[in-house]
């Protein structure tokens, strides 16, 4: 089995119900490809860092799943260049490294630490 991520970003000009049902429709996808979905996250809508197609924003998004097919990832990666919605794509393979931290991540082991440290500088200890 290997672990992959792949974040996308889908047209600022959909509607939220829109880009649920994009997102929904590529978990579909993954899963009609016998991959196993871990998390997805939508993290919504994003200033990008440079202009794509002349949008400043974007909706966001995050898929983790494991397959034992590489074709899965080729099977989504076609489906994102036929989608019209979607400005850019990246999938990528994790390490167990990377594997471990979303692990930790999803857990919000990292928030808590972040929380800790702000209630200790306002005297909370």
């Amino acid at each position: 089995m290997k672990n992959y991520e792949t974040v996308f970003i889908l047209n600022p000009v959909l509607s939220e119900d829109q880009a649920k049902d994009t997102v929904d429709k590529f978990v579909k996808t993954l899963t009609g490809t016998k991959a196993s979905i871990i998390n997805v996250e939508r993290w919504g809508l994003k200033k990008m860092a440079y202009p794509i197609n002349h949008k400043s924003t974007g909706f966001y998004n995050l898929i983790e799943f494991t397959t034992e097919d590489n074709r899965s990832v080729a099977t989504l990666e076609t489906e994102y260049r036929r989608d019209e919605s979607v400005m850019r794509f990246l999938t990528v393979a994790l390490d167990k490294h990377a594997v471990e931290y979303n692990n930790r991540r999803r857990k919000g082991e990292f928030n808590k630490a972040k929380k800790a440290a702000v209630k200790k500088a306002e005297g909370h200890d």
